[in-house]
């Protein structure tokens, strides 16, 4: 079996266990035919217009379906002419979608494949990462390929990707690492954080740490009062989650909390943009940032190691050097500091959030933001 056919395979699997289809119009495409699909944006990505390559998203919908009635904010535009699906085709019609507001809609109910026409989708999702907003839309939640640059194409459900590929490899996101998983359960271990609090302040961080591009790490301890021999912390900055040192948020309305969420979670993501990790308890009250592992204090150089696959099955053929400098000291530190947690972020854009139990480092990657 090839690359593309294990990924084909992979977004079904995926897709039909995570329970995505509850309406007709949700429903993958046959395997053959999502192949097909893929083959032709696959081909296109690699094509430049105007000097650049395009960015766009493809939906399957049939051109009769009345699915989109209830996204009162998404606007079907036909064309009087169906474009036929193909590599020509795409090459001409991409620059004119925005993969953030837009789909190309894709009638797959017979061959020839034809483009009917565009999904014009007004969303609030930027003034909802800005904190202009505390709710808003988001594209309609229909199976789709979205295209991101020449030979990288995600498989996802609405914005939410199931799974990745990147010339000629993919990768499975994991979304249930801080809800169902080691290292959620030692996040929960001694935290007054509420779960929802706790996964939406992450997920907003790592969102905002990816779109920086600069990558970063983060250092969860299980107190102030954590084993501070192997960290220098250049920048002493300590202040409480949704900075209570100045208010109390336990009463406040919830609108109100939201917005202190928004602003601390943007704060702290933002320090990871300094040299070294930004240092959290567990109640995500901040320690401080710029701060170094001491690798050189601790006395095991290569902990004991568990890479855990998507399907939650050990890696045995992953290795403690396959990793970068700032992944192998975040491993180190969990190895030394008892009950902590480390959340590790490349530049491409890649996660990967490790903890220790029963004697070894825990590491899952790809976590989904």
């Amino acid at each position: 079996m090839n690359r593309i056919d294990a990924f084909i395979d992979s977004f079904c699997e995926l897709y039909e266990t995570r329970g995505f289809a509850d309406e007709e119009e949700q429903v993958l495409p046959d395997r053959e035919v999502l192949k097909d699909v893929f083959m032709t944006l696959l081909n296109a990505s690699c094509l430049r217009e105007e000097a650049s390559f395009s960015s766009f998203r493809v939906c399957f919908l049939d051109p009769e379906s009345s699915f989109l009635d209830a996204y009162v904010y998404a606007h079907r535009l036909k064309f009087d002419t169906p474009i036929p699906f193909s590599v020509s085709g795409l090459h001409k019609l991409a620059p004119a979608i925005n993969p953030s507001m837009s789909y190309l809609v894709v009638n797959l109910s017979k061959a020839p494949y034809m483009v009917t026409g565009i999904i014009a989708a007004y969303t609030t999702w930027d003034k909802i990462m800005k904190g202009e907003r505390l709710s808003g839309s988001g594209m309609p939640l229909v199976p789709n390929f979205f295209v991101k640059g020449p030979g990288e194409i995600d498989a996802c459900f609405g914005e939410q990707v199931i799974v990745g590929y990147s010339f000629g490899s993919f990768l499975v996101s994991r979304y249930h690492v801080f809800e169902s998983s080691l290292v959620a359960d030692e996040l929960r271990r001694g935290s007054s954080v509420s779960e929802e609090e706790r996964v939406k302040f992450l997920c907003r961080v790592l969102w905002n740490v990816n779109h920086y591009k600069h990558g970063g790490a983060i250092l969860i301890v299980p107190s102030k009062d954590y084993d501070s021999r192997y960290l220098d912390i250049k920048y002493k900055l300590p202040c409480e989650f949704l900075f209570r040192d100045e208010m109390s948020m336990i009463d406040v309305n919830e609108a109100v909390r939201n917005k202190e969420l928004v602003s601390y979670s943007d704060f702290i993501a933002k320090l990871t943009t300094v040299d070294g990790a930004v240092l959290l308890t567990k109640d995500l009250d901040l320690l401080g940032f710029g701060v170094e592992i001491l690798t050189d204090k601790m006395a095991r150089k290569q902990p004991d190691m568990r890479f855990i696959n998507s399907d939650d099955t050990e890696n045995k053929n992953r290795k403690f050097n396959d990793n970068g400098t700032r992944h192998r000291s975040g491993y180190r530190f969990c190895d030394c500091v008892e009950g902590s947690v480390a959340i590790v972020c490349s530049q491409d854009g890649s996660v990967k959030a490790c903890t220790k139990k029963d004697g070894k480092v825990v590491v899952y990657d790809n976590v989904a933001t």
